[in-house]
């Protein structure tokens, strides 16, 4: 049991890593280290005999897939409103709607990942993973101040803490 779980908490750690790294460049090209952790994570629940841990994993790939592409058409739909004052006011409109339709997603992106990280904890015992459930949740909630992605950032470094001392779990004996 223990050579799979540090096989997937090792992809589960380069997926998270692929969502920082990539995060400047981009919503859309961090989507590959959320697939890439969500993969790992059915690894995980499949071993831990947790099916919760892979239908939270699936809701936050969604919500967060879901969030970047609201952003984008935020982002686009402001980038547009400044091209000509006839159709700035209705495309301003357009993009604080969007804006606040991604934040709805955020939220659902943080729960998701704050549920997951609660069940991984209980799971595996590992307490980064209650640190990570807490401050991503915190990140969301405050996502609409940009602290919030600050926070979010940091409850995405105790996960790689909590994947890595993951690495190293053994299961609990039987007595």
């Amino acid at each position: 049991m223990h050579e799979p779980v540090k096989s997937a908490s090792e992809r589960a750690f380069i997926g998270v890593i692929l969502q920082l790294v990539l995060l400047p460049l981009g919503v859309v090209p961090s989507i590959i280290g959320y697939m890439a952790e969500a993969a790992a994570l059915y690894s995980l629940s499949q071993t831990f005999n947790n099916p919760a841990i892979a239908g939270y994993a699936s809701n936050a790939l969604i919500t967060a897939v879901m969030s970047s592409l609201a952003l984008l058409i935020c982002i686009f739909f402001l980038f547009v409103s400044f091209l000509g004052p006839s159709i700035s006011g209705t495309f301003l409109g357009i993009s604080i709607a969007m804006f606040l339709v991604s934040y709805v997603f955020i939220l659902l992106w943080g729960r998701s990942y704050r549920n997951l990280y609660n069940e991984l904890a209980n799971s595996s015992g590992i307490s980064e993973f209650r640190s990570a459930a807490k401050w991503t949740w915190l990140g969301a909630l405050l996502f609409i101040v940009i602290v919030g992605a600050i926070l979010a950032l940091v409850g995405k470094i105790f996960a790689l803490l909590g994947y890595n001392r993951l690495k190293e779990w053994k299961p609990p004996q039987q007595t």
